[in-house]
C-alpha cells in the first residue's frame, strides 16, 4: 500500500475527484503532514457546499426538470472555474438569476398547459352532465308509462277498489314485502317487472288491513293507486272497451319510447366515448406544450451541461467521503493506493491533465507514522471463482498494512490439514466436482463462498487419499493392483502411516507437522514486527522466542509416541536449552523494549510482563503442539469408517450397502467435524502466532448516483 497526494489549483479539484471516483484506486483520507498545517481543513471550511448543492436541486434541477444523472455534463471554461473555486456561492447565485428569465418561460407554459387542461375537463363535465340528465329524463317517461300500462293492464275492474298502493320496488326486496303481507290472508301483491333491478308492485286487500299496509309506505316507494292512477285511467280500468283501446295506446307510446331511447351499455358507451376523446385533447394539449417547453430547453443545452457539471461538483464537495485540504491557490487530496494500481492512478491523472491543459502534481511515497491504520485490500487470487477463498481470512480478522497478508497461507494450511484429516481420493473427487461444477454460480451468501472452498479442499483430500492410499474407504486397493501389476515405486508406498496399525508412526508425524506450523507461525510474527518497525517484538512470544521453543520441544520429544520419552535424558540434552532460550528471549522482550524507548529496564511492571510472556510461550507453546495431535484423532476415525462399514456389510448381508452408508457419514457428519477442526487450528494454532487482524478494509472512493439531499 501507498500513500498518494495530489496537489492541484482549486479550480480542478472537481475534475480530478470525478476521474478518482470513476477509477476507483484510491481510498481519500484526511490530509496530514506538517507541510500541510496552514491549510484550511474541511471542518473549517466556510462553504456549505451541501446547502449550495440543496439550493441548486430547488432553483434549478427540479424547475427545469432535469436529471444530471442524465444531462450530458459540460466542463466550464478555466475563468469561470477560477470563479467557483474563489467565490462558490456568488458563481452559483449568478447562475441562478442567468436562468430566470428560462424558468419564467417555463412556468408560463406549463400555466398555460393547465389552464387548457382545466377548461378541456370542465367542457367534458357540462357534456357528460347534459347527456346524464338527458338519460334520466327519458327514463323517467318511460317508467310513468310503464307503470300506467302495467297499472291499466294489471288491474281488473272489480280489483280497483281492493288495491291500495302501487309503486316501484327494488327486485330484491320483494320477498321481504310478501313476508309482512303473509301476516293479513286478505292482502296479497302482484308485480310486474320493469327491469332487472326493479319490479312494479300492486298491493290489495281489505279495509281491515288498509291502516297496516298504508304503513309500509313509509318503509318502501309505495304510493296510494289514486295518486298514481289519474281519473281518466281509473275510468278506463272501469270501461272493459276503453280500457283495451288504452292498453293499445300505452304500448305503442311505450315501445316509442324505448326505441327512441338508449340503452344502459349504450348510454356508458357514450360516457366512455366522450371521455376518451377529451382525453386525446388533454394529451395532445400536454403534446403540445411540452414541446414548447423542449424547444426553450434545447436552446440552453450548453448550459444545462455546465449546470450539471457544477451540481455534481457541488454533490460531490457535499460529501463526508470527500475530504479536502483548500487554499485560495491549491487543493490538495490525500489517500492511499494499492501498489500494484499505482500505474493506473497515474494514468488517470494524465487523462486530466490532458483535459485542462495542465500539469498536476501526484507525490506517491511509502507509510510512515501517521498511517498506522492505513486500510489494507483483499488477498486478490487472480480468479473471480477463486476469489471467495477470500473468506478465510476475513472470517479471522482484516490484515494490517504493518501486518503480512496471509491470504494464500491460510487456504494453504487450512487444506493441507483437512486432507491429513479427511484422505480419500473417491471422497475428495465428490467435492472436487461439485466446487468445480458449482462454483461461481452464486454471487453472494454462504454457498457462494463453500463451494469455492470445495475446490482446494477436494484437490488436498485427493492428494493425502493417495498417501494413505483410501478410495472411498476402501484401503490398500493401489497397493493391490501396484503389486498385481508389478510396478515398483521410487519410494515406499503408502507414504503416509495407516492410521489404524501405525498409529505411533502417525502421532510422530503430525507432532512434527504441528511443530513447523508453530515456527513457521512465529516467524511470521517476527517478520510482522519488524515490518511495524518493533524491533524488540521480533524475540518475544510472537517471534524467535515462540519459535526456538517449540523446535526445542519438538527435538525433545519428536519420537515419544514410538520410543517413549525419557525426561532425565530430555532434561539434560541441548535441545532442553534450546527451550530455555526461547522462554528467556520471551521474558527479555518487554525488557528490551522498554529499553529501547529509553525507560530503562522498567522496574517491577517490565519484569511482570516479562514473566508473563515466559510463562505464555511454556504453556501456549505445550497445548499448541499436543493440540495438533487432533489431526490424528480424526484420521484414525476416518480410518475406522472404513472397518465399520465392512463390519455392517457382514451384519446386513450386504458388503456394498454397509460401505455406502460409511461413506455417506464420512461425506456429512466427518467431513464437517474434520472441516472445524482445521479451521480451528488454523485460527488459533498458526494465525495466533502472528495475525492480529485489526486492520481496516480498503474501500476506494467513488462517485455513485447523486440524490436530492434531505432537509
Amino acid at each position: 500500500m501507498k500513500k498518494v497526494t495530489i496537489i492541484t489549483p482549486p479550480e480542478y479539484e472537481g475534475p480530478v475527484l470525478e476521474a478518482l471516483g470513476r477509477a476507483q484506486v484510491t481510498q481519500l483520507k484526511h490530509v496530514t503532514g506538517s507541510d500541510f498545517e496552514d491549510l484550511e481543513s474541511p471542518s473549517e471550511q466556510k462553504v456549505d457546499y451541501k446547502t449550495l448543492y440543496q439550493k441548486v436541486q430547488n432553483r434549478l434541477l427540479e424547475p427545469l426538470d432535469l436529471d444530471i444523472n442524465e444531462v450530458q455534463k459540460v466542463t466550464p471554461p478555466k475563468e469561470d472555474l477560477k470563479e467557483f473555486a474563489l467565490d462558490p456561492e456568488g458563481k452559483i447565485n449568478s447562475l441562478i438569476e442567468d436562468s430566470e428569465n428560462l424558468l419564467h418561460e417555463i412556468a408560463e407554459k406549463r400555466e398555460e398547459m393547465h389552464v387548457q387542461n382545466n377548461k378541456l375537463v370542465s367542457e367534458m363535465n357540462e357534456k357528460v352532465q347534459s347527456i346524464k340528465e338527458e338519460q334520466e329524463q327519458k327514463y323517467e317517461e318511460r317508467l310513468k308509462l310503464k307503470t300506467r300500462l302495467d297499472s291499466v293492464t294489471a288491474l281488473e275492474p272489480d280489483e280497483l277498489k281492493n288495491c291500495f298502493a302501487v309503486g316501484v320496488v327494488k327486485t330484491d326486496f320483494i320477498p321481504q314485502l310478501k313476508e309482512y303481507l303473509k301476516r293479513y290472508p286478505e292482502a296479497y301483491t302482484r308485480v310486474s317487472e320493469l327491469s332487472k333491478d326493479e319490479s312494479l308492485v300492486f298491493v290489495f286487500g281489505d279495509e281491515e288491513s288498509r291502516d297496516w299496509i298504508e304503513s309500509l309506505f313509509l318503509i318502501y316507494d309505495i304510493k296510494d293507486i289514486f295518486d298514481v292512477l289519474d281519473p281518466s285511467d281509473v275510468l278506463l280500468v272501469l270501461d272493459e272497451s276503453k280500457r283495451k283501446e288504452a292498453i293499445k295506446k300505452y304500448k305503442q307510446k311505450l315501445a316509442e319510447a324505448e326505441k327512441t331511447g338508449e340503452s344502459q351499455e349504450e348510454y356508458e358507451k357514450t360516457i366512455s366515448k366522450l371521455k376518451d376523446e377529451y382525453n386525446k385533447k388533454i394529451k395532445e394539449n400536454e403534446r403540445k406544450y411540452s414541446e414548447k417547453i423542449e424547444e426553450l430547453q434545447k436552446e440552453q443545452e450548453g448550459s444545462f451541461g455546465i449546470l450539471a457539471y457544477y451540481a455534481r461538483i457541488l454533490w460531490l464537495y457535499s460529501r463526508r467521503s470527500t475530504p479536502v485540504l483548500r487554499s485560495k491557490v491549491i487543493s490538495i487530496l490525500q489517500g492511499y493506493t494499492p501498489e500494484k494500481k499505482i500505474e493506473e492512478l497515474r494514468n488517470v491523472v494524465s487523462e486530466v491533465e490532458s483535459q485542462i491543459g495542465e500539469r498536476i502534481f501526484v507525490e506517491v511515497s511509502d507509510l510512515d507514522e501517521d498511517d498506522k491504520h492505513a486500510p489494507t485490500p483483499e488477498k486478490d487470487f487472480k480468479s473471480e471463482k477463486l476469489q471467495p477463498l477470500w473468506i478465510l481470512t476475513r472470517l479471522r480478522g482484516w490484515p494490517s498494512a504493518e501486518e503480512l497478508n496471509p491470504g494464500y497461507i491460510s487456504v494453504l494450511v487450512f487444506c493441507f490439514q483437512f486432507g491429513l484429516m479427511f484422505g480419500d481420493i473417491g471422497q475428495g473427487l465428490v467435492f472436487l466436482a461439485l466446487g468445480l461444477a458449482l462454483n461461481g454460480k452464486y454471487k453472494s451468501g454462504l454457498m457462494k463462498y463453500l463451494f469455492a472452498l470445495f475446490i482446494p479442499m477436494g484437490i488436498a483430500a485427493v492428494v493425502f487419499g493417495f498417501m494413505y492410499d483410501s478410495i472411498f474407504l476402501y484401503e490398500h486397493l493401489i497397493t493391490h493392483w501396484l503389486h498385481e501389476a508389478h510396478i515398483t515405486l521410487p519410494f515406499n508406498y503408502p507414504v503416509m502411516p495407516n492410521p489404524m496399525h501405525e498409529t505411533g508412526k502417525l502421532m510422530n508425524l503430525i507432532f512434527m507437522v504441528g511443530a513447523v506450523e508453530l515456527v513457521f507461525g512465529a516467524m511470521l510474527g517476527a517478520y510482522n514486527s519488524y515490518k511495524e518497525g518493533n524491533y524488540a517484538g521480533m524475540i518475544g512470544e510472537h517471534g524467535f522466542g515462540m519459535g526456538l521453543y517449540v523446535t526445542g520441544l519438538y527435538l525433545s520429544a519428536a519420537t515419544m509416541f514410538t520410543e517413549g520419552l525419557d525426561i532425565m535424558q530430555v532434561v539434560s540434552s541441548w535441545t532442553f536449552n534450546l527451550m530455555l532460550l526461547g522462554m528467556g528471549l520471551s521474558f527479555v522482550e518487554p525488557i528490551l523494549h522498554s529499553v529501547m524507548h529509553g525507560h530503562g529496564v522498567g522496574g517491577m511492571e517490565t519484569i511482570g510482563e516479562g514473566i508473563g510472556g515466559l510463562l505464555m510461550t511454556f504453556v501456549e507453546g505445550l497445548a499448541n503442539m499436543f493440540s495438533f495431535l487432533r489431526v490424528a484423532a480424526f484420521a484414525i476415525a476416518h480410518v475406522s469408517l472404513s472397518g465399520a462399514g465392512e463390519a455392517m456389510g457382514h451384519a446386513i448381508n450386504s458388503p456394498l450397502g454397509g460401505m455406502i452408508l460409511m461413506n455417506i457419514i464420512a461425506l456429512t457428519f466427518e467431513f464437517v467435524s474434520s472441516s472445524v477442526q482445521s479451521v480451528r487450528l488454523l485460527y488459533y494454532e498458526f494465525m495466533g502466532k502472528f495475525f492480529h487482524g485489526e486492520g481496516r478494509r480498503f474501500r476506494p472512493f467513488r462517485v455513485p448516483t447523486p440524490k436530492p439531499v434531505q432537509e
